[in-house]
């Protein structure tokens, strides 16, 4: 359980369930991807599957998911509460979230990524040019 302070000053406290196993693995692989990707679907709809793993606790005593975009923005009111919230998830389940952007893995796979959309570039330009070429040289 963490707790978080809403923009009233007043706190909150918000339980963190435990992933299953192979939904651990798929989280931990797909927060690699989160870290380097620019795709705001796909950063919105990770969030949303991570925070799905908390419920906020209500001044009632009852535990509400997070399951909506309307829950996360009615109960826990600032970006600094979804991150805070987020991370707890993550380093709840075994997941460190500076660690992770660390690994090896992810370099290589963002080298990766640039490699292969340097040489579709290159082979786009390269075609047409050589294309070129060839006419100059048939029409010489």
């Amino acid at each position: 359980m963490i707790e978080i302070t809403l923009n009233d000053g007043s706190k909150r406290s918000v339980v963190i369930a435990k992933f299953a196993a192979l939904d651990g693995w798929d989280i931990q692989e797909d927060y690699v991807r989160f870290l380097s990707s620019e795709d705001r679907a796909f950063r919105r709809q990770f969030t949303l599957e991570v925070l799905s793993y908390a419920t906020v606790v209500l001044d009632s005593g009852q535990e509400l998911p997070l399951s909506t975009n309307a829950l996360i923005d009615n109960h826990l009111g600032s970006f600094q509460n979804v991150e805070a919230v987020f991370n707890g998830v993550l380093i709840e389940n075994g997941i460190d979230p500076k660690a992770e952007a660390q690994r090896s893995s992810y370099w290589e796979k963002a080298g990766a990524e640039l490699a292969i959309a340097f040489v579709a570039q290159a082979s786009a330009l390269i075609g047409p040019a050589l294309n070129m070429v060839e006419a100059n040289r048939k029409a010489e």
